[in-house]
């Protein structure tokens, strides 16, 4: 006798890159499902807000009216997606247990993080209780409050008696070592997409670099490259990276490059630090990628030419643009996260 599902949760998701929302309905009634997904591109302007904001080390919880004006615009966004999702699906809003909110967010620490978005606002015109505030809630538990994922990894990847690593590449980019059927380690590994897209906005003016094809144009720059690896020597697992700190690594000498060579460079520090957490969980033999690099066709040829496993896409239970919101509507259906009630 099949099993009747009505129980879903909607997941909206808003990265590091900050250049879409993406969004999904998912049930975990009986096993996971991937009922219906969408996404929302931003406008370059609220990427470029977002970034001014980042760079501008915002470290306080007062709002300024560019803040204001970024979370109010995320706010509708995030409404018009969920319309979005329960008009495609038909799915009646009584059957929706939550949405899972991400927030955007602008700085975190071990000990707090700070995102925009109203997840009252949230609930109150979707009339859907709304789970949010995930990192803070992860850190009063016990955590760091980043990587969040790890959770949906498992749940779709852990297997007794098997090894793998499970990669996340958005801004930042996190990794999750499966041993044995359980999350060994969890964490922030490396710069991800941030700095390769602060370059291309920055000299190209444009968001990302399309498949990766201004850095196969370019040469690494030794000098630069041993910078920014010696720079983050210090750096240990496990950890919660914040955009800022990788920011922090570029200054005026890099200018001077030639700028295919400086993307070039970034790209492949990406992939270095990539690496580099492969090795430390001992090469297993599967490893798994999702996230905004993955569209990075370069950048996935330098990581598959870094690495001895076979690289594998999430493809077979979820695109991976959407994974990381599934992954939030998954510690929605945990109850990980703060509630808002409508």
């Amino acid at each position: 006798m099949s099993i009747k599902i009505n129980n879903y949760f909607i997941g909206i998701m808003t990265g590091t890159s900050a250049d879409a929302i993406d969004g999904c309905i998912v049930s975990f009634d009986n096993g996971f499902e991937l009922v219906e997904s969408a996404s929302i591109e931003l406008q370059s302007s609220y990427k470029k807000n977002y970034e001014e904001c980042i760079k501008a080390g915002l470290r306080t919880t007062d709002k300024s009216k560019k803040l204001l004006q970024l979370e109010n615009f995320l706010n509708d966004k995030t409404i018009e997606l969920v319309k979005i999702l329960i008009n495609k699906s038909k799915i009646d809003t009584s059957k929706i247990s939550s949405i899972a909110f991400s927030g955007q967010k602008i700085f975190h620490t071990n000990k707090i993080s700070f995102q925009i978005g109203n997840p009252s606002y949230i609930a109150n015109e979707s009339l859907i209780n709304v789970y949010s505030d995930f990192r803070n809630f992860d850190i009063k538990n016990g955590g760091i409050g980043a990587p969040l994922i790890p959770a949906f990894h498992s749940y779709l990847y852990s297997e007794k008696d098997k090894n793998k690593v499970v990669f996340n590449i958005g801004g930042i980019a996190n990794g999750t070592y499966l041993k044995n059927g359980n999350i060994f380690l969890a964490t922030d590994v490396g710069p991800g997409n941030c700095l390769i897209d602060y370059v291309m906005s920055e000299r190209l003016n444009k968001p990302f670099d399309n498949k990766g094809i201004e850095a196969s144009k370019g040469e690494v720059e030794e000098v630069f490259f041993q910078k920014l690896i010696n720079s983050c020597s210090h750096m240990k697992y496990p950890r919660a990276d914040d955009k800022q700190i990788y920011y922090d690594l570029i200054d005026s000498s890099f200018s001077e490059i030639e700028l295919n060579s400086v993307i070039r460079t970034l790209t492949e520090f990406t992939a270095e630090k990539i690496k580099e957490f492969y090795v430390f969980c001992e090469e297993p033999e599967e490893v798994i990628i999702h996230g905004g690099g993955t569209k990075n066709i370069f950048l996935m040829r330098l990581i598959e030419n870094k690495i001895s496993a076979n690289l594998k896409s999430t493809d077979e239970y979820i695109p991976s643009q959407f994974v990381e919101a599934a992954g939030f509507a998954y510690l929605a259906y945990l109850k990980r996260g703060e509630i808002f009630t409508f």
